[in-house]
């Protein structure tokens, strides 16, 4: 929708209002720049359907040799410490070896065409029947197949679209139709002012990893936008969700000052962020980070990180033809303890399952695997990685590196799990000694709706409780995160999640068992004081947003958080929830 406000942006007799594109606030901050807008180049294919000199297993090896290239490219965006990033790049790897998808392409490639045509047409057949059904989970995945085939192609040679993306000049506000998550992973953040889309939603992945990259971005404005000319002036409002085009200069230097307060409050968070977080009342509240191998470690410690709240070790056993011997595991944990001597270290138990597969080991086909073999599931139908993995760890315990080294249980939903696994645990040597001398601590994660339930009963087994928000809301509200036509419900601010989070701080609070949470609402600064509020006592965050959730806990007095926290209690929707912390943090400001 576009919007004008002449009566009050006219500031000549013969200047044209501004003209103010009305949309959805996707991820916020304040973009001032210059319009490119973005029209993604046809495929470049000289030859559609016929393949030359070469024959069709030549064909076919290129094929392979680019998916074994998108593959490696996807493992490593896979490894973000955002867990809904994460999870964008890993449904992209299970596409890249959909049989389907490889069946279409050797059809193609049989029947004359290069591998390059072959890819682009069983993508693009692929995407034309996802989109006839009319389903918006389908249409959501129609996007991530468009995704992974402009990944192939791009390195068969066959667009230029990185090439095309990476020479934007500095402060480019971007106007699109819409971008895949491979148009926004080649952006430069350094000259993208801004991002504004004619559609796409909140929820998609673009949305996500826009966030991720902290620029602002709005979408839903509509086809008309992809009319405006480059090099327009323009200013994204990725708060209110407005494209400003051509504004008066008054109205800039309003942008440029609210852009300036938005740089000094990052500066000032990042110049204390290697201080204590403490609240206005005294309370130190630890902030910690949430990573994936040593050199995030290293990046979080120069965040200002107090320790690791939580690390992922599928890294370890993924890729590989046989699993990790306790040496490997061993010396992979203290490279990353050695990052950061003298704090806690939280280090997850090996969480996969028929969603995440190893190849080693046989996992029968699941209907479901998000409610199949998984997490601590898994762990106890296979020991001998269980017992592996905590031999390495209590001998790292041992090292005396970290000041505290944490064992997470992931995805416990009974008590008799919690159970099973404390007796595995006391069976390796060393394990009760250095559990019962403080170097090692063992806590549960609360993930699942019934764990919550539950939680005072596990916390008298365990020595703290971790709660991971994304999987809780996911199972909470009977919603994929990572299926972006259900996305959108995904949240911990939801006032049922909301409830399930107090009913483990309480848990926690009658057992004297500290609670943290290590999910992707630790990384909102806006929501620290509700969490606080709850009764979480630790927070663990990705690296890139420590210094601003240790500065929204510096503004936290613990009465007041309480009181919010009592109101989002009471809220009947997830709208009331964010009005108040938007008020919160109006009022803040």
């Amino acid at each position: 929708m576009i919007r004008s406000r002449a009566g009050l942006h006219a500031h000549e007799g013969d200047r044209l209002p501004v003209k103010i594109y009305a949309g959805l606030p996707a991820a916020p901050g304040v973009g001032i720049g210059r319009i490119h807008v973005y029209q993604p180049l046809p495929v470049l294919l000289e030859e559609e359907t016929q393949r030359g000199d070469t024959s069709p297993e030549e064909e076919w090896q290129r094929y392979l040799e680019a998916r074994a290239k998108v593959d490696r490219e996807l493992q490593r965006l896979s490894e973000h410490a955002s867990p809904l990033i994460a999870d964008i790049f890993l449904v992209h790897r299970e596409i890249l070896f959909d049989a389907t998808l490889s069946e279409i392409v050797r059809t193609y490639i049989d029947a004359g065409a290069s591998a390059a045509a072959a890819i682009h047409q069983a993508t693009t057949e692929l995407i034309k029947t996802f989109q006839s059904l009319n389903d918006a989970y389908f249409a959501s995945r129609s996007a991530d197949i468009r995704d992974v085939g402009q990944r192939l192609l791009v390195h068969l040679g066959a667009t230029p679209v990185a090439k095309q993306l990476t020479q934007l000049p500095p402060e480019t506000l971007l106007v699109a139709d819409d971008l895949t998550p491979f148009d926004t992973t080649h952006l430069d953040p350094a000259k993208i002012a801004g991002i504004a889309l004619a559609h796409s939603a909140p929820t998609a992945h673009t949305a996500i990893l826009a966030r991720s990259l902290g620029l602002p971005m709005v979408c839903g404005l509509g086809n008309d936008v992809l009319e405006e000319k480059d090099g327009t002036l323009a200013i994204v409002d990725g708060g209110q969700g407005q494209l400003l085009v051509d504004p008066p200069p008054e109205m800039v230097a309003n942008y440029r000052n609210a852009q300036e307060r938005l740089h000094r409050s990052r500066a000032a968070a990042e110049e204390h962020a290697r201080e204590p977080a403490v609240t206005r009342d005294g309370r130190t509240v630890p902030v910690l980070a949430n990573v994936n191998h040593a050199d995030e470690a290293l990046q979080a410690v120069e965040a200002g990180a107090d320790g690791v709240g939580l690390l992922r070790t599928e890294y370890l056993f993924q890729e590989r033809i046989a699993p990790p011997t306790v040496q490997t595991q061993f010396e992979a944990y203290l490279a990353i303890a050695a990052q950061m001597p003298g704090r806690p270290l939280t280090i997850r138990l090996l969480d996969v399952g028929g969603d995440k597969p190893i190849p080693y080991v046989a996992q029968p086909v699941e209907a479901n695997p998000f409610l199949g073999l998984r997490g601590i599931r898994f762990l106890l139908h296979h020991p001998e990685l269980l017992r592996d993995q905590l031999t390495a760890l209590v001998q790292l315990a041992q090292e005396r590196i970290a000041s505290e080294l944490r064992i997470l249980v992931p995805m416990v939903s009974l008590v008799r799990e919690l159970r099973e696994f404390l007796q595995i645990f006391q069976q390796i040597p060393g394990a009760r000694e250095c559990r019962e001398a403080g170097l090692l601590r063992v806590g549960a994660m609360i993930e699942v709706p019934s764990a919550a339930m539950m939680a005072e009963r596990m916390a008298r087994l365990v020595d703290y409780l971790s709660l991971g928000t994304n999987d809780l809301a996911q199972y909470t509200l009977a919603a994929d995160r990572s299926n972006s036509a259900v996305a959108g419900l995904v949240s911990a601010l939801d006032p049922t999640v909301l409830r399930l989070i107090a009913m483990t701080c309480q848990a926690g609070y009658v057992t004297d068992t500290p609670v943290a949470i290590c999910g992707e609402i630790a990384s909102d600064p806006a929501a620290t004081p509700l969490l606080l509020g709850l009764g979480i006592q630790e927070l663990s965050a990705i690296p890139p947003a420590i210094p601003l959730i240790k500065q929204a806990v510096r503004h936290c007095d613990l009465t007041q958080c309480r009181q919010i926290a009592e109101q989002a209690l009471r809220s009947a929707q997830i709208e009331d929830v964010l009005r108040l912390l938007a008020l919160e943090d109006a009022g803040k400001g």
